[in-house]
C-alpha cells in the first residue's frame, strides 16, 4: 500500500471512529457532517468523497461495528471455556455494548434503515444462532447443562430472551441485574444453593 493509500485509509478510519464516538450519545438526526469533520480533523469534502452522505457513513459505521462485535463473540465463545463463563460473557457483553451505542438510538436506526435491519438479521441467523447451537451441544456433551433439553426448546428460550432484552431500558443493565440474569439462566428461581426449598 502506497503512502497516499495509507493516509487515505487512516482518514477514513478517523472519520468512522469519530462517528461511532458521536453515536454513543447523539441521535443520528442531530449529527452534522461538520461536527464529524471537526472531530475527525478532516474536511467535510473528505467525508463526502469517502461516504457520499451522512446516512451512508452512519450505516457503514454501524454495520462494521456489528460485524466486529460478532467476531469478538465468536472468538471468545469458540474457545475451550466452561458454558457458564460463556453465558456470563454474553450477558456482560450486552451491558458493554449498551455503553457504546444507546439502545434507543440503535433501535431507531434499525426501524429506519432496512440495510442495517437486514445485516442484523443475517448475522443473527447465519452466525450467532449456529454459534449458540454449537456452544449448547458442546455443553451438553460435557454435561454442563441438561443433555435432554432439545435445541429447538433452547432456541425458543433464546428467542424469548432476545425479544425481551430488546425491550429493556438500558438503565436496567447494572451489575446486580446482569448477575441475577446469569443466575436465573442457570438455576431458575430455585437457585443453586436452595437444597431445602
Amino acid at each position: 500500500m502506497s503512502g497516499f493509500a495509507k493516509r487515505t485509509e487512516r482518514k477514513k478510519q478517523d472519520i468512522k471512529r469519530a462517528t461511532l464516538e458521536m453515536l454513543k450519545d447523539t441521535d443520528p438526526k442531530n449529527i452534522k457532517i461538520s461536527d464529524i469533520a471537526k472531530k475527525a480533523n478532516v474536511s467535510q469534502v473528505t467525508i463526502y468523497n469517502h461516504f457520499h452522505s451522512k446516512e451512508q457513513l452512519i450505516r457503514e459505521v454501524i454495520i462494521e461495528y456489528l460485524i466486529e462485535q460478532v467476531e469478538q463473540r465468536e472468538q471468545f465463545l469458540k474457545a475451550d471455556r466452561p458454558f457458564q463463563e460463556k453465558v456470563e460473557y454474553i450477558i456482560f457483553e450486552k451491558k458493554r455494548a449498551i455503553r457504546q451505542i444507546r439502545v434507543d438510538l440503535f433501535q431507531n436506526l434499525m426501524k429506519e434503515d432496512e440495510q442495517i435491519r437486514n445485516v442484523v438479521e443475517s448475522l443473527y441467523q447465519t452466525r450467532l444462532i449456529p454459534l449458540f447451537i454449537e456452544m449448547v451441544k458442546e455443553a451438553q456433551q460435557k454435561r454442563e447443562i441438561a443433555p435432554n433439553i432439545s435445541i429447538d426448546t433452547l432456541l425458543f428460550y433464546l428467542k424469548i430472551w432476545r425479544e425481551m432484552g430488546d425491550r429493556l431500558h438500558p438503565s436496567l443493565y447494572d451489575e446486580r441485574f446482569t448477575e441475577e440474569l446469569a443466575r436465573l439462566f442457570f438455576y431458575g428461581v430455585k437457585g443453586a444453593d436452595c437444597h431445602e426449598c
